[in-house]
């Protein structure tokens, strides 16, 4: 079960009267990234100075991983809960606690200045996306408004080492947020069964490393993920009666789903699991338990 993969839709118990919150997200479905098409490449400024490869390919990874992103039939929207995943491309320097010494990285930078030396590595990094409803017009879309971040519980994190008049070394998280700065459109098509979204990817990120916001780590590329274009879920009735909350969908035969409910859209609580259907056509049932409560579905 992929916890809140599937995000298919939310719903209000307001003053006892059920009715679908509009401007939320219907759909969620989950892209799976083709590591042999998705890279970045990254470029900008170690402790203020232009970096450089330590070595051949240690500027550029490849990435898997997953992508949430809910459709409708002509907008798209990236929900969260993406895990976008750096390959290692390499050993690089410094170690993971900024000491000597080579262990395996994502990435590999060097800056060299007059009276100083400085060598970055970056391990671990995940990324998150997320947007607002994107219009989808002939399989493209405008991907200048994603904006991707270092989710606070990931391990993304930059080791570094500076030598020379100024000696310091050491480890800090990857935080922060950048949206998308670019000039080509996304695409998400369909062909043979299968739905492929293309996002071109620019994006530049602040970090403080010596000093405040004193190094820049500019991220270039493109990332391929795909899906199985089966049917989708469609929601056909959402009723309430006697304080029992009946919800019923289509989707493919034999799938299994979560019902989720929450008060305040912040707490999630499990309502039924396994809710499976030998049809397209699935039912749930359940009491309506506040005055105000949002459903979702999740598989």
């Amino acid at each position: 079960m992929n916890t809140y993969s599937s995000l298919r839709w939310l719903a209000g118990l307001v003053a006892g009267a059920f009715v679908v919150t509009p401007g939320l997200p219907l759909v969620a479905d989950v892209f799976v990234l083709d590591t042999n098409q998705s890279s970045i490449t990254i470029s900008g400024t170690v402790a203020g100075y232009s970096f450089a490869a330590q070595g051949a390919g240690s500027l550029t990874a490849a990435y898997g991983g997953t992508i949430q992103a809910a459709q409708t039939a002509n907008t798209i929207q990236f929900t969260g809960q993406s895990l976008i995943q750096a390959q290692n491309s390499g050993s690089w320097q410094p170690k993971s606690d900024g000491s000597a010494g080579s262990e395996p990285a994502n990435y590999g930078a060097q800056a060299n200045a007059v009276f100083a030396t400085a060598k970055a590595a970056l391990r671990n990094l995940q990324l998150d996306v997320t947007s607002s409803a994107l219009a989808v017009t002939g399989g493209q879309f405008d991907s200048r408004s994603l904006v991707f971040a270092f989710p606070t519980n990931a391990p993304s994190s930059m080791a570094y080492s500076v030598t020379g008049l100024l000696n310091k070394s050491g480890a800090l998280p990857l935080t922060g947020y950048a949206t998308n700065a670019v000039t080509s459109v996304a695409t998400l098509t369909v062909a043979g069964g299968q739905q492929t979204l293309t996002i071109p990817v620019n994006a530049t990120f602040v970090v403080s490393l010596v000093t405040a916001n004193d190094t820049t780590i500019i991220v270039n590329g493109q990332l391929v993920a795909v899906r199985s274009a089966a049917a989708p879920l469609v929601v056909q009735s959402i009723s309430v009666q006697s304080q029992v909350v009946t919800l019923q969908w289509q989707a493919a035969a034999g799938q299994q789903f979560q019902v989720r409910s929450s008060s305040d859209l912040a707490t999630w609580q499990t309502n039924a699991v396994n809710v499976t259907s030998a049809t397209a056509t699935y039912t749930w049932s359940g009491p309506a338990t506040a005055r105000r409560q949002f459903f979702r579905l999740a598989k």
